[in-house]
Parts: C-alpha cells; sequence; structure tokens
C-alpha cells in the first residue's frame, strides 16, 4: 500500500512540473513583440546571399505587398528560432513561387563575338 502512495504523490509532482514547464513556454510565446514590417524587411534582407536576392525581395514587396510580408515574416521567424541559417536568392524564389507569388525577374541576355559584348537589335556589323 505504502507503493501505491508513493507512485500517486511521484504521479502528482509530474503533472505539476509539467504544468510549469507549459506555463513557461505560453509566457514565452505571449511576451515576444510583433515584428514591424521594416524589421521584417531588414531581416529578410540580412538573411539572404545572392546576387538577385535584393532584386527578389523589392519586386515581391512591389507586386504582392502585404502578402510577401506574411511570408518574409515566417521566413524570419524561422531564422530567429535558429530552424533557418540562411537562404540563398535561387531559394527564397522557389519558395515565392511555391506559395503562388510569381516574382519576375529582369533577364538580360550578353551575346559576346570576337570578345566583344553585343546587343541581340545590334546592326553595326
Amino acid at each position: 500500500m505504502g507503493t501505491d502512495i508513493d507512485e500517486i504523490e511521484r504521479r502528482r509532482i509530474m503533472m505539476k512540473i509539467m504544468m510549469e514547464m507549459i506555463n513557461k513556454a505560453q509566457q514565452k510565446t505571449t511576451t515576444k513583440r510583433e515584428l514591424t514590417r521594416d524589421e521584417v524587411i531588414q531581416l529578410i534582407r540580412q538573411m539572404t546571399r545572392g546576387d538577385r536576392a535584393g532584386e527578389i525581395i523589392d519586386n515581391a514587396l512591389r507586386l504582392y505587398g502585404d502578402t510577401a510580408i506574411q511570408v518574409f515574416k515566417q521566413l524570419v521567424e524561422l531564422h530567429l528560432s535558429g530552424q533557418l541559417s540562411e537562404l540563398q536568392d535561387y531559394e527564397l524564389y522557389q519558395i515565392l513561387e511555391r506559395v503562388g507569388l510569381h516574382v519576375p525577374l529582369r533577364t538580360r541576355i550578353r551575346i559576346v563575338r570576337h570578345g566583344r559584348e553585343e546587343s541581340i537589335g545590334s546592326s553595326d556589323d
């Protein structure tokens, strides 16, 4: 009978500890402040790498506004929690495409003839 009381007491203590842990976790999530639009943009620029990252971010913001901010905010929160270190420009582009935000990029075709760069419409031959 003594072992039953010990087991009951052990379970009661474990439940109390679990409840304290849950309460602490809830307090952390409620005390975390919301990131502002400017903070999200600044952080997404800091965590992205690559030549086209700035162009992708600017075009997404121009075309999709708050929707792009929401996607960027999710990525920034993953970064701040340590689940995402940095993002390459092509990865950001793919993520935006997968969520349905098509971001057109300026495409430039270069033709090099005899060591000189020429445009497609060039007629100076």
